[in-house]
């Protein structure tokens, strides 16, 4: 199995899918949450069963543009 690890969580999934498993996601955030984010990366790859990997993202702002204030 692929380490999807840091990968945006859409090309995760498709290439796990790509080698057989079912995909299963689930956000971690914190309580207040990331403002204005953009892009939901995989931070955590759990492989179950013979064919379930369950993927834990979450989602960053990513643009070189922004800048906290």
């Amino acid at each position: 199995m692929t380490c999807v690890i840091g990968l945006p969580l859409e090309r995760a999934k498709e290439l796990l899918v790509s080698e057989g498993f079912i995909v299963s996601a689930e956000e971690a955030r914190s309580k207040k949450g990331v403002p204005d984010a953009s892009e939901a990366r995989v931070i955590r790859q759990t492989h179950s069963d013979g064919s379930h990997v369950m993927l834990v993202y979450s989602v960053f702002r990513t643009d070189p543009a922004e800048q906290n204030s």
